[in-house]
């Protein structure tokens, strides 16, 4: 709860592992904050979570085995791409030869390797996000966030970001948990989609079943609310 807010009421979700599970609902439907929650950003005023099986409510957010992609990058300004991505190594205490190593090769896999002298100011947009992500799975972590990640790109690079995660993400073998509130995002890229509003979940399941058998009024409202513009006057 925020006060006489609740964000999350009574949330139950088990997520397989390498499933790529999207959060999906409209702003304040509570699907970022169940992130943080998981990531322990936030704390759960009851209830548990669990990574692996194992209860990590009270565990801080950098001793759990995970990492978030935010939105605004959240990038180091003051580093070069290769000091950003090896971070989280360097903490961990690598080599410096190893983590070099390991860098350049998340950096080839987000195709950025040319990039890895340059200051994220330096960069586009599209390209300081595929450096985030970069320094999110440099670190082999079971579990990554991503929170509205393509949020602010424009479509064509949006569009191209996102045939990439479905790539490194089928090539990792990672779970993921997507936060957006884009239904062509979440379809795309999620195996399952968990519609939220008001911090509960109102369906889950595939596109189609929520499409054929809507579980209620407010799903069909935001389906319908997806639609482009020239579907809606067709």
């Amino acid at each position: 709860m925020y006060g006489d807010v609740v964000a999350i009421d009574r949330l139950d979700l088990d997520i397989a592992e390498s499933e790529f599970f999207t959060l999906l609902g409209p702003s304040g439907s509570g699907k970022t904050t169940t992130l943080r929650v998981i990531a322990g950003f936030e704390q759960p005023d009851e209830g548990h979570v669990e990574l692996g099986g194992v209860d990590v409510t009270r565990v801080p957010p950098f001793e759990r085995d995970v990492n978030t992609v935010f939105q605004d990058y959240a990038l180091f300004p003051h580093m070069s791409v290769q000091d950003n991505v090896e971070y989280g190594l360097r903490v961990k205490g690598m080599s410096r030869r190893e983590r070099r190593v390991k860098a350049q090769e998340v950096l080839e896999r987000v195709r950025l390797p040319q990039v890895a002298s340059r200051k994220p100011l330096q960069l586009s947009g599209g390209q300081r996000q595929r450096v985030a992500l970069a320094r999110a799975i440099v670190n082999s972590p079971s579990v990554l966030l991503l929170d509205e990640p393509l949020g602010a790109l424009d479509p064509m690079i949006r569009s191209e970001l996102q045939t990439d995660l479905k790539r490194i993400f089928a090539e990792l073998g990672k779970t993921v948990v997507l936060v957006t509130h884009d239904l062509g995002e979440a379809a795309f890229l999620g195996d399952e989609l968990v519609l939220m509003s008001a911090g509960r979940i109102v369906q889950r399941g595939p596109l189609a079943q929520l499409v054929s058998s809507p579980a209620d009024p407010f799903v069909t409202r935001f389906l319908d609310a997806q639609r482009s513009p020239l579907e809606r006057a067709r």
